[in-house]
C-alpha cells in the first residue's frame, strides 16, 4: 500500500463537521503512549514541550528554537523540527524548508517517518494550527496522502482562522487555483496585516 490508510477513517469522522475547529480534550493532545521512545527523547519533542510551557509565545519560542535547530542540524525528527523552526522564526530559516518533504511535497533526504506523520494527524485533529497547516499542504500536494484539494483547503482554513500567517498565504494560493479569487484576496490581505504585526513585535 503506497498511501497511509489511516486518513479515510479520520476524514470520515470529520464528514459531519462544519467549519468549526476539531477540538479534543487538552489532556489527550498528544498522548505520549502513541509515540516511540526515540521520538519522545528527541530534540523536537523537548522543544515542543518548552514551547507549550507557561509564558508568552515569543519567550517560549526563544527557548524552544535551539532544540528545533538541533533537530534540523542532526536530521532527527527533521520534518517537525523544520516546521516548528519556521513557526518560531517567522520563515527566515530557508534551507531547512527547502529540504523539507512537508513543504516541497516531494520525498527529500530526511523524509518523514511514522511518528512524524502520526504527530501531524493527531495534532491537526487537536486543533493545532501548525499541524493543520502541514496536513493541508500535504493533502493539496498529494504527499503521502491521496491528493484532495477540498480537504486540504479545509485544514488550511482551520489553521488560517487561528491567524497562522503561512496558512493564510497557502489558503489564498489554493483558493486562486480553485477560482475563488475574491476570497483569496481577502486571505492575502489578512496575511499581510498579520505578517506585519508578527514582524513588528519580534
Amino acid at each position: 500500500m503506497s498511501k497511509m490508510s489511516i486518513l479515510p477513517f479520520i476524514f470520515f469522522s470529520l464528514a459531519a463537521c462544519s467549519d468549526e475547529p476539531v477540538t479534543l480534550t487538552s489532556g489527550a493532545c498528544p498522548s505520549e503512549s502513541n509515540y516511540s521512545q526515540a521520538f519522545l527523547k528527541s530534540d523536537f519533542y523537548a522543544g515542543w514541550k518548552r514551547l507549550h510551557s507557561n509564558g508568552t509565545k515569543h519567550a517560549n519560542c526563544k527557548a524552544a528554537m535551539r532544540y528545533f535547530s538541533r533537530g534540523v542540524n542532526q536530521g532527527a525528527v527533521f520534518e517537525l523540527s523544520a516546521l516548528y523552526l519556521d513557526y518560531c522564526d517567522d520563515g527566515s530559516h530557508i534551507l531547512p524548508l527547502a529540504n523539507s518533504s512537508i513543504y516541497t511535497g516531494k520525498k527529500q533526504e530526511n523524509g518523514i517517518d511514522y511518528d512524524e506523520f502520526k504527530w501531524v494527524l493527531d495534532l491537526a485533529l487537536c486543533d493545532s494550527p501548525i499541524e493543520q497547516y502541514a496536513l493541508g499542504n500535504m493533502l493539496i500536494k498529494g504527499f503521502i496522502t491521496d491528493k484532495d484539494i477540498q480537504k486540504g483547503i479545509y485544514f488550511l482554513s482551520l489553521s488560517a482562522h487561528q491567524e497562522y500567517v503561512h496558512a493564510q498565504v497557502s489558503l489564498a494560493q489554493a483558493l486562486v487555483h480553485e477560482g475563488e479569487t475574491d476570497v483569496a484576496a481577502l486571505w492575502l490581505e489578512k496575511a499581510k496585516v498579520n505578517g506585519a504585526h508578527v514582524f513588528s513585535t519580534k
